[in-house]
């Protein structure tokens, strides 16, 4: 790594400290390297401790982002001992289905192999990452993220679930997450088989069914209007994820549609 790569790479890793600066200090020099011209005054300031992604330049954000998840991919597909080369394939093919561009899948598969041999856990690294990224709903989607990678192979071991099962509050998002994806995965001693699709849909907007009428618009707008691509983009989403978003976005109107029929609203 030349030495521009290295100085940006420490200093975007020292916003965050930690794991995650760790890893991302030592991959993103490295991905950055070619072709870097000299960084803006704001990416040669010093810093200290961990900082929100708005302390970094948009154009590392997404960067930073993947380098991130591939880090916990790696803790979570190390659950049961050992990562196996179909376990790297699978990754691989997973960023692949996400759409990341050429770039930033050499950047996590980088960071993917040094983390899953690194001595912090991976309810270390969620911690950190928390830390880092102030949308609550960024942070869910990463976690749905978790839980499509865990089920890729069409399997969830033990261990794999236990891991799932603890990191809501690893992410600081709400635990009832759990639940919902395991039932929908149809995992964990839960069946999909006659779920409440009604329960599920008032837990999709964050609401109860003794919410009132005008409660539950204001949640259901509140929440659309946070989880529109363009404002989870704003947030350091990677345009790579936006897919995932715009779904996201169509299940939370599907919930609302759900409970309007419902409750006749």
């Amino acid at each position: 790594m030349g030495w521009k790569g290295a100085a940006i790479g420490g200093y975007v890793g020292s916003l965050f400290g930690g794991p995650l600066g760790t890893i991302i200090g030592a991959v993103l020099g490295h991905n950055v390297e070619k072709g870097m011209k000299s960084g803006s005054p704001a990416e040669h300031r010093q810093s200290r401790g961990t900082e929100n992604l708005g302390a970094v330049p948009p154009h590392r954000r997404s960067q930073i982002f993947c380098a991130s998840a591939a880090a916990m991919l790696a803790k979570l597909a190390k659950a049961d001992g050992r990562v196996t080369p179909d376990e790297i394939s699978s990754v691989e093919s997973a960023f692949a289905r996400l759409r990341f561009s050429q770039e930033a899948r050499a950047l996590a598969i980088d960071a993917f192999r040094k983390a899953k041999d690194d001595r912090y856990s991976i309810y270390e690294y969620a911690d950190n990452f928390a830390s880092a990224v102030d949308s609550v709903d960024v942070r869910e989607l990463f976690y749905e993220l978790l839980w499509d990678l865990a089920c890729a192979d069409g399997s969830v071991s033990p261990e794999e679930l236990q891991i799932l099962k603890r990191m809501p509050r690893a992410l600081r998002i709400r635990a009832d997450w759990f639940d919902f994806f395991a039932s929908r995965k149809n995992v964990g001693g839960t069946s999909n088989v006659g779920r409440d699709e009604l329960a599920e849909a008032y837990m999709t907007l964050g609401a109860r069914a003794t919410d009132t009428a005008d409660d539950l618009k204001r949640k259901y707008r509140e929440l659309a209007k946070r989880n529109h691509p363009d404002a989870l983009r704003a947030q350091g989403l990677p345009d790579e994820m936006v897919d995932r978003a715009t779904a996201r976005m169509s299940r939370i109107n599907d919930a609302w549609a759900k409970i309007r029929s419902a409750r006749e609203i």
